[in-house]
This record gives structure tokens, sequence and C-alpha cells, in this order.
């Protein structure tokens, strides 16, 4: 895979033989690839996208938390009250409503959070971008990848984001179609300077065929990282005893949007070489930027 990259190991080897540009390997990715090739992205690009993706979990975590505050349902879902009533209600034979809160903070806080994981991926793509072409990128190379696309990246991870949040409270399956048809519209518009609507257009084209590798390469990640999540959020409310319920659930919350700052990122590359990977197999897209980094070195 080629990452992590040692000083002393030889560069990772493209199509042909031919040592790669840049830290992204030039061809089809296999899903260890992509997983590796992400982290590795994130790690070298990590004072930039660390900071991005914690304050959106920490607005979506706030942001459930008011929610659940402001609707009287804070204590019954930090204390898993309404859990104990779930079961209750079933076993009785008769369903129990969910508290109205946990429903609206839910809602809320998942069109934040994958509104920004979307917009995160556009951002991660242009650092990708960067990284494909050249082991050292120059200086505002991010940045003005950035300028031509973030404004059309941020409207279509709006517009997806809707998409997949109400069309998986619905039914699910509407949300999982929305995700893997306009997943990569973010790192179109950042990468090929498109609208929203080309961006999204695009993404469409790009999928087609492709739409179950990147329902289960999204589904793989976001299984390790909520796994990770979880694991830190548990010790860290367990080395904190005597906490009441609300505090604990504010605690393990803080300590998620913490480990976020490397997991979210982490998504989101994955996401963005996804893209990569599908334009590699079928756009040939692997010479393009061999020749664009061979004209990089020479200014």
């Amino acid at each position: 895979m080629g990452y992590p990259n040692f000083p002393n190991f030889p560069p990772p080897m493209g199509a042909w033989g031919q040592p790669d540009p840049g830290h992204i390997p030039l061809r089809a990715l296999a899903i260890g690839d992509l997983l590796g090739a992400g982290l590795g992205v994130v790690w070298r690009h990590i004072t930039l996208l660390a900071p991005i993706a914690i304050v959106i979990s920490a607005l979506s975590s706030a942001a459930e938390i008011l929610v659940l505050h402001a609707t009287g349902a804070l204590q019954a879902v930090a204390s898993g009250a309404w859990i104990d009533d779930l079961l209750a209600g079933m076993g009785a034979g008769r369903a129990k409503a969910l508290p109205v809160g946990l429903y609206v903070s839910t809602t809320v806080g998942s069109l934040i959070t994958v509104a920004g994981t979307l917009l995160l991926t556009a951002a991660v793509a242009a650092c990708a971008g960067s990284d494909a072409v050249s082991r050292s990128p120059r200086r505002g190379d991010v940045a003005a990848r950035l300028r031509h696309g973030l404004g059309a990246a941020t409207v279509v991870a709006l517009l997806t984001a809707v998409a997949i949040v109400v069309g998986s409270f619905l039914l699910i399956v509407p949300g999982l179609v929305a995700f893997t048809v306009w997943s990569l519209a973010g790192p179109a518009a950042v990468m090929e300077g498109s609208g929203p609507d080309t961006a999204l257009a695009r993404a469409a084209r790009l999928s087609r065929g492709h739409r179950w590798r990147i329902l289960g390469a999204t589904l793989l990640i976001l299984i390790i990282t909520v796994a990770i999540e979880t694991v830190i959020s548990s010790i860290v409310v367990a080395l904190m005893p005597g906490l009441s319920d609300v505090a604990a659930l504010i605690v393990g919350d803080a300590a998620t949007v913490v480990v976020s700052g490397v997991t979210m990122p982490w998504v989101a590359s994955v996401i963005a070489l996804l893209y990569v990977d599908i334009r590699l197999r079928t756009e040939n897209l692997g010479p393009a930027l061999r020749a664009h980094a061979a004209r990089l070195a020479q200014t």
C-alpha cells in the first residue's frame, strides 16, 4: 500500500512498476489501500482536518444535548430509562412511544454529522489530490483547490445530508441509496470545479456500478471508527466514578468529540479515495496524474 512511508523505504510502485509520484497509489485501490491510504492522508493533514472534525462533532453533540434538555428527555436518555420502558412495553405486548426529544435530537445531530462529514470529505479530497501528485505538496495547494469548489461542496453536502437523514428515518433504504448515489459529489465539486447540480449529476454517474462497494467500504470504516470512539469514551467515563447519569453522558460525548478529530477525517478520507479509485478504474486517471506530477516537477 505504501503507507506509512518511512525515509529509507522505496516509494510505492504503481502500474507497470512505475514509482508513484505521490503518496497515493495510482492504481485500483483495494479495501486495505483505502483504509491505509486514508489514514495516511489524515496524518499528513491532521492540523487542517482535526479542528474541522472536532467542531462538527462538538456542534452535533451540543445540539443533541440541548434538544434533549429542552424537551425534558435528557435524564431519561442519559439513564437509559427509555430503553427499560420500551422493553417493558414490548414484554407486555404493547408498544410504548419513544420520547419525542429523542427523535428530534437524533434528527438534528444526524443532519449536522452527515453534512459535516460530507463537507469534510471535500476537504480531504483536496488533500488527497495534492498527495497523489507530489510527496512534498506546495504550500497553498490544498487551499487553492478548496477555494474553487468549497461553495458548491457545501451546498451538495447539505442537500445530500437532508436526503440521507430523511430517507433513513422513513425506510432506511432510501437514505442508503441517497448516500451511495451522491456521496462523491463533494470531491467532484472540489477536484473538478463543478457547480452543485453538475457535481450531483457527476457523482451519480461515477457511482453507477460501484454503489455496493461504496456502501461496503463506508460501513466498514464506520464500524471501525464507532468501535474506537465507543471504547475510548467508555474508558474515560469509567475512570470518573460517581458521575450522575447526565454528567456521564456529557463526559462520554466530550471524549468522543476529541477522538473524532481523527476518526471523522478517516471516514471522510475513505469516501474521498473511493472517488479517486473509481476514476482510476474507469477514466484512466493514473496517466493524467503522472503527467501533471511531471509538469509540477519541472516548475
